[in-house]
């Protein structure tokens, strides 16, 4: 839900920001034009939507460990700064900067205990580990080119796929009835 609903609020800012180029401008510059109310709602309410995934999805499907704390421990703590995206907008001066980099170092490093963790608690399969780990690695390949609108953009994506991806597999290793 958190996916679908930001990426539907994502897509009405950039339709009401005729100005906005896909790739060519930080997704952040949606959130002071236009559409600011949709963007800004969608990472807010996207972010508060993570919470629940990260702890009663993604840490119940990894049972206890320290390893599988870190880690959802560590997505909580994206989500939340994912949430402020949307609270200290681009206006907001040198917190948006910060809490960007937060969201996005975060999550990365979150990637990174979460592929070892389902690598050794064999949650979700290969499968999960594979596509939490091509995740990271892409995340770590993105580094080098630094903050600039298309890595974000690509990021971003990257983000959303896994987390798409991720939610499927929980779904379906849910024991039915």
């Amino acid at each position: 839900m958190a996916i679908l609903f930001f990426i539907v609020m994502y897509l009405i800012a950039m339709s009401l920001d005729t100005g906005y180029v896909f790739g060519k401008n930080y997704l952040s510059d949606l959130g002071v034009s236009e559409g600011a109310w949709a963007f800004n709602s969608g990472l807010i309410v996207a972010g508060l939507l993570f919470v629940p995934f990260s702890v009663l999805g993604v840490r119940s499907s990894l049972g206890g460990g320290r390893t599988s704390l870190v880690g959802t421990t560590l997505l909580v703590i994206a989500a939340l700064f994912l949430v402020s995206i949307g609270v200290f907008t681009e206006d907001s001066g040198d917190i948006h900067g910060i809490v960007s980099y937060g969201f996005f170092l975060t999550m990365l490093v979150a990637l990174g205990v979460l592929a070892y963790a389902l690598y050794r608690s064999k949650a979700l399969g290969m499968t999960g580990f594979v596509i939490t780990l091509a995740a990271f690695v892409f995340g770590l390949g993105m580094l080098p080119l630094g903050g600039t609108p298309l890595s974000e953009t690509l990021a971003v994506l990257a983000i959303l796929v896994w987390g798409t991806a991720i939610g499927i597999l929980l779904l379906l290793s849910r024991p039915s009835g």
